[in-house]
């Protein structure tokens, strides 16, 4: 039972945060160089590579849920989310490593399995640090204020893994043709940084939160056998999606991540293609400053999500963000890196670190869940959480795959059609945003408000002192 309400150092949360320093390197590196990397460095084609991509991806879904129905039920003298988390961070560690030294292979159907198997293993293994992280997260504290602040940490640490990342590739791929050889890459490189970041980011946040991750609450249904295991997950997952209140949220948010992952996996091909911008000026001369205009934006938008709530911001910020998609992308000039710098790293910067309030408001529907249900499961809705992520990444990456044939988007040339240019600029600025406008629209479904969480609150708070005071009555009569 969480009864946390008083403030948390901010070392504690600053701490907690640090995970993301890994995991995010990881994710950014597979999200903005692994489909270049396969087509231009491997040789798979863009279509086998979007599907390889694309399968893990609902693979890790799939396990998300899973790994979240575990945690909840973890007992151990570590806690319930810590041993997931330092298990799963050395296997990433070793997975990633296999992801960017392929061994010599011929055939793309050996290219396409290989993608596939390394893919699956990175992508299983993230999940059992990410879903138990997130939901830890949730439970360090009951104030909906202070929430925002946790998960504005966590959202710094992906923007320093997303730094390392960039750094990273930046030094170790510049200069690099299609033409180099996957296993000497300088991506490569980079991955062997990125595994000890793993390790290491996640060493220090689970120092940082030593003894505050408690062991799970034993279910009615654990001791009576596997089948009852079963139904159990199936039936709490399905009163999960089913939540009036999750619901909108989850659909919003996977509509967003569907325009997330495009962009994401086009990043490259459309400041190369379509600006002429060189890599390393891609990845340290734009993806850089946009992590720095994003990092302190986020004490903007836990200011204004103080004021106003979380919704209207959360609304707010993935609606503009659309619109300034759709306008800007097509429009930015060739040739010149203050454009992007300007308004990609400034402005888009700002925007999307809007993403926190998504993010804290899982936590509160939990609490929302626990007062209809009685159960503590943050790691269940954290788990459907990066379960829808993981599908909408998985879609992305199919249709991005699809998207790049049909525009006749050509691997391993240095330099793409002007036809086929302006049809990425098309995809990266139009297509992504309508996502996000879609998303800002389906959000507004969403009907748990500042003031219906605090009346939430209050009613729980009111149900655990009766619990405490009737177990204390039963202990005195002991």
């Amino acid at each position: 039972m969480n009864t946390r309400t008083g403030l948390l150092p901010r070392r504690v949360k600053a701490g907690y945060g640090t995970a993301e320093w890994g995991m995010s390197s990881a994710e950014v590196v597979l999200q903005i160089y692994l489909l270049l990397f396969y087509t231009q460095h491997v040789g798979l084609s863009a279509e086998w590579t979007g599907y390889a991509l694309a399968l893990a991806v609902l693979w890790d879904g799939i396990t998300d849920p899973i790994m979240g129905f575990m945690s909840d039920r973890t007992r151990s003298r570590f806690g319930k989310r810590s041993p997931w988390i330092a298990a799963g961070a050395v296997g990433l560690a070793a997975a990633f490593l296999a992801l960017f030294f392929p061994p010599p292979m011929e055939t793309q159907w050996q290219k396409f399995l290989y993608l596939l198997g390394s893919y699956m293993a990175v992508s299983t293994t993230m999940t059992l640090i990410s879903v138990p992280h997130a939901a830890l997260g949730g439970e360090l504290s009951e104030d909906r204020n202070e929430r925002n602040e946790i998960f504005g940490w966590r959202m710094l640490g992906k923007y320093g893994g997303f730094l390392l990342a960039v750094v990273l590739l930046g030094i170790t791929t510049g200069g690099e043709g299609p033409s180099g050889a996957a296993g000497t890459s300088g991506a490569g490189l980079a991955a062997v940084g990125i595994a000890i970041a793993v390790v290491g980011s996640a060493a220090l946040s689970l120092y940082s939160v030593r003894g505050l991750d408690t062991p799970g609450q034993r279910t009615p249904e654990q001791g009576r056998g596997l089948w009852a295991g079963i139904k159990a997950f199936v039936r709490a997952n399905f009163e999960a999606i089913c939540n009036p209140v999750f619901a909108p949220l989850l659909a919003a948010f996977a509509i967003a991540q569907v325009g997330r992952t495009i962009n994401a996996s086009l990043a490259l091909q459309y400041y190369t293609a379509y600006l002429h911008l060189t890599e390393p000026q891609v990845l340290l001369g734009i993806l850089v400053p946009f992590v720095l205009f994003a990092s302190p934006s986020i004490v903007v938008w836990v200011l204004l999500a103080r004021r106003f709530g979380k919704k209207r911001p959360a609304f707010w910020g993935a609606l503009l963000l659309g619109l300034f998609t759709v306008v800007t992308y097509p429009l930015l000039p060739a040739g010149v890196l203050w454009a992007p710098i300007v308004f990609s790293a400034g402005f888009g910067g700002f925007l999307v670190s809007s993403i926190i309030l998504f993010d804290s408001l899982v936590a509160d529907i939990a609490d929302y869940d626990e007062l209809r249900s009685g159960l503590h499961r943050e790691g269940l809705y954290f788990g459907v959480w990066t379960l829808a992520t993981k599908a909408s990444r998985a879609l992305g990456l199919a249709a991005t795959g699809q998207m790049l044939g049909l525009i006749g988007y050509q691997e391993g040339v240095e330099e793409q059609s002007a036809a086929v240019a302006w049809r990425l600029a098309l995809l990266f600025g139009p297509v992504v945003g309508a996502c996000f406008m879609a998303a800002a629209v389906v959000f507004l479904l969403m009907p748990l408000t500042g003031a219906k969480h605090k009346q939430v609150q209050r009613l729980l708070h009111r149900r655990r002192e009766k619990l405490l005071a009737r177990e204390s009555a039963t202990s005195g009569h002991e």
